[in-house]
């Protein structure tokens, strides 16, 4: 719809995001969700399910109990990658230019699997988790699954006091106007 396509610029995605990365509308569960198709190397996993700004903030899978995978983009022939905190905050830095990634289950679940292939091949990898405990925590458990595989150049972002408490990289690009 109109609406959600206007919440999703305002959050800093691209229409030519929101389109490639196949966003859309649903009602699951009662409740109607934005939903964000999760790529595997097979095909389509699952869906992320984000409720509807006017009706609440709930973030949930269809089906439920699926496993945490990465979503975003690879760093292919790039030699940078942004880990953060949430798939729109992903498709805010996509939207950017950026190569960014993140877990579909929240700031605690990184898997160190992941970090084989082109996350592995990255000269350089910022991880910027959302401005609260539980992205203080996640970021610092990333660090330390990287350094443990031998990776360097990796690099802790903080965001600014301006986000605000829970404050993510998505309010750092709009609400600052940083992009």
């Amino acid at each position: 719809s109109s609406d959600l396509r206007l919440y999703l610029n305002n959050r800093g995605i691209q229409d030519g995001v929101i389109n490639s990365f196949k966003l859309g509308y649903g009602t699951f569960y009662g409740k109607r969700y934005i939903t964000i198709p999760i790529a595997g190397e097979e095909g389509y996993k699952f869906l992320k399910l984000r409720q509807d700004p006017e009706d609440g903030d709930s973030k949930i899978t269809y089906p439920k109990g699926a496993e945490a995978q990465l979503f975003g983009l690879y760093a292919g022939s790039t030699d940078t990658q942004i880990l953060c905190e949430g798939e729109l905050d992903a498709l805010a830095l996509i939207s950017e230019g950026c190569f960014a990634l993140t877990s579909t289950h929240g700031a605690g679940t990184f898997k160190e699997e992941w970090i084989d292939g082109d996350i592995k091949k990255c000269q350089k990898i910022y991880v910027c988790f959302d401005n609260d405990d539980a992205g203080r925590k996640g970021s610092l458990k990333v660090l330390k699954v990287l350094e443990s595989v031998g990776l360097r150049n990796i690099y802790h972002i903080t965001l600014p006091e301006e986000v605000g408490d829970g404050g993510d990289i998505t309010d750092y690009l709009t609400k600052l106007n940083m992009s």
